[in-house]
């Protein structure tokens, strides 16, 4: 390990031992949800049925498959961990996890042998089937969110779709799940009981044990390193690509696409020679490429910010759960006054090396965070040095399928690996924002930045690339705008008090008095206060990120006491039919609740 790194996770270490220990409580109806599942929760509200976050997986097996074996294997998964038989609601205003009980699972198989006569046919039909199985719709508070289906093209041949929703399961969550798959098979064929330990903690455990440590003291040592790393105004890359269209919430408009791609042999040896004279690891050395790469392709932006999916698992515990415990560690670069790679490096190593034993506060408890109105996720980049488990079960020849389609959440996600002396990884992207020859123009173009950055790292970054465009400064707020919104200010009772203000207000003043206070929510909230450099119209076209999706949303509910989904807040045309909605719910809340009669007293006098 790097000595860096591993004074990063000395001190990572330090302040974990101040954390209570994890234990396991006694079962209650519902739960609290962790912070991270708190934040998926809220976006799949903001666009129910959503596919941005699933979590599908699929396998040929060839060979001869033992389908009671299998299907055993499945039902003793689903009770051995509680994440796969959990569920979502709101109750009070709360997000809250139930676990049901196990033997719900159902692991249905599609025959395709007996309906389609070749073998192409089969394939065609099984590559359908697929995709529509990977995408359909998970509701979070009524459907298993574990799914699994096995497909029959003959007596040898099977394919097996396995699909989660990310709430319940991480990427680290599916080695865990092919750990246990191919134990419990093999255990299974046999004629065995399972050989794996009972569970002692759960996810909800977990989520418990989150919420009371981020209550306590160190919780502010965390808060105050982001407060003082992130004050300045962050902006995400502004790529000079199309422009990023309706919400980044609103999944189903984000196409995603993938490229594949795996460092020529002399550039995989080069990256890491280089990481080792220049003091850094692979993971950083990559990073800083990114970097640079994202300055050259928003037109010379001289600050931005990606961020970082990090496993987060904080006991030895939770490495063996499956669950959702990802957190984003967000990681700005300034390359302000040309610095050289070198010094772009040396900048990267700061940040991540003070990042890493500050990896436990969740994004949403990042006080005083001016994202700028950018989403969290417009931007990804993750590295990996340590092999995933690969998916085995005893007789059977196991070969990865690739599945198309889907949606995303982001613009730009680059995951790269390293294993066995090479590089590769996959480039994710939206096809809103970028054609196929624009992603595979930026992975060449990534590649050029590592060559020259491994053999001429004191150039300064304006070296690296050709000038790719640059955006013109948005327009300024018009006149007309400034004294329309002057005029309408002018025309509500002089309160500062919305609940107030509503109460004193006439009923025709009442749409203008919730309108303005609306946009001048979402200019506080998603602006910093600044005024929109154009008019938005609905929340649609704000592409809010999670962290201030939950806190627009919380706090119009928190001020004006309506209780709406959060879905809602995005299915209004414009915010004129918002502001109606919001006034009718608020009215509604003022009325007293009708008395009923009760029936059940009289009942009780009537038992034998």
């Amino acid at each position: 390990m790097h000595p860096d790194i591993w004074r990063a996770f000395q001190r990572l270490r330090t302040l974990r031992s101040a954390a209570p220990p994890l234990v396991k409580h006694p079962r209650a109806e519902t739960s609290p949800v962790s912070f991270q599942q708190e934040r998926l929760w809220y976006l799949d509200q903001a666009n129910p049925g959503g596919s941005a976050y699933h979590l599908p997986v699929a396998f040929r097996l060839s060979g001869p498959l033992d389908w009671r074996a299998l299907r055993l294997t499945l039902e003793a998964l689903e009770h051995r961990h509680e994440a796969l038989r959990t569920s979502f609601t709101s109750s009070r205003g709360q997000v809250v996890q139930y676990v049901r009980a196990p033997g719900a699972f159902v692991f249905p198989t599609v025959s395709l042998r007996d309906e389609v006569s070749t073998l192409e046919e089969r394939e065609i039909a099984m590559r359908e089937a697929l995709q529509q199985e990977a995408w359909r719709a998970f509701d979070l508070q009524r459907d298993m969110l574990f799914r699994a289906v096995l497909f029959v093209l003959d007596a040898q041949e099977h394919v097996l779709m396995l699909c989660v929703h990310r709430i319940i399961c991480d990427d680290e969550s599916l080695d865990v799940l092919f750990r246990d798959l191919s134990e419990l098979y093999a255990a299974f064929q046999q004629g065995l009981e399972s050989p794996l330990p009972a569970r002692e903690v759960h996810c909800t455990d977990h989520a418990r044990w989150q919420r009371a440590w981020l209550r306590g003291p160190c919780s502010e040592e965390l808060r105050t390193y982001w407060r003082e790393r992130l004050k300045e105004r962050l902006q995400g890359p502004r790529l000079t690509s199309r422009p990023r269209t309706g919400n980044t919430s609103a999944s189903g408009t984000r196409k995603l696409e993938r490229l594949s791609l795996r460092f020529p042999p002399e550039l995989s040896r080069a990256v890491l020679q280089f990481s080792r004279e220049a003091g850094a690891t692979v993971h950083m050395v990559l990073l800083a490429a990114f970097h640079l790469l994202l300055h050259r392709y928003s037109g010379g932006q001289e600050q931005h910010f990606v961020c970082s999916p990090i496993a987060n698992r904080p006991q030895a515990e939770t490495e063996h759960l499956v669950g959702y415990f990802v957190n984003l560690l967000v990681l700005p670069a300034d390359l302000r006054r040309d610095p050289s790679f070198q010094r772009l490096l040396e900048q990267v190593r700061e940040v991540v090396v003070g990042a890493l034993p500050h990896q436990d506060l969740p994004v949403q408890l990042m006080d005083g965070i001016d994202l700028g109105g950018e989403p969290l996720s417009q931007v990804l980049f993750a590295f990996e040095n340590t092999p995933r488990h690969p998916f085995q079960l005893a007789n059977l020849r196991i070969t990865p399928l690739e599945l198309e389609g889907g949606a995303c959440d982001f613009d730009l996600f680059l995951a790269l690996h390293e294993e066995d002396g090479v590089i590769s990884g996959t480039l994710k992207y939206s096809r809103d924002c970028f054609a196929h020859e624009e992603a595979a123009r930026l992975l060449a173009d990534f590649e050029t930045v590592l060559r020259q950055a491994t053999k001429t790292p004191e150039k300064g970054v304006s070296a690296f690339l050709p000038e790719r465009g640059r955006r013109e400064p948005s327009s300024t707020k018009s006149a007309a705008q400034a004294l329309t919104r002057g005029a309408r200010r002018a025309a509500l009772p002089p309160s500062g008090d919305v609940l107030t203000a509503l109460g004193a207000a006439t009923p025709e003043q009442r749409r203008s008095l919730m309108t303005d206070y609306l946009r001048d929510t979402v200019a506080q909230v998603v602006l910093g206060g600044h005024e929109p450099d154009i008019p938005f119209q609905s929340l649609q076209e704000l592409a809010l990120d999670s962290l201030r999706l939950i806190e627009l949303t919380g706090r119009i509910r928190t001020e004006l006491s309506v209780d709406m989904p959060v879905s809602r807040f995005f299915d209004a045309m414009n915010v004129e039919v918002l502001a109606d909605e919001l006034i009718a719910r608020w009215l509604r809340s003022r009325m007293p609740e009708p008395r009923i009669p009760s029936l059940h007293r009289r009942r009780e006098h009537l038992t034998p």
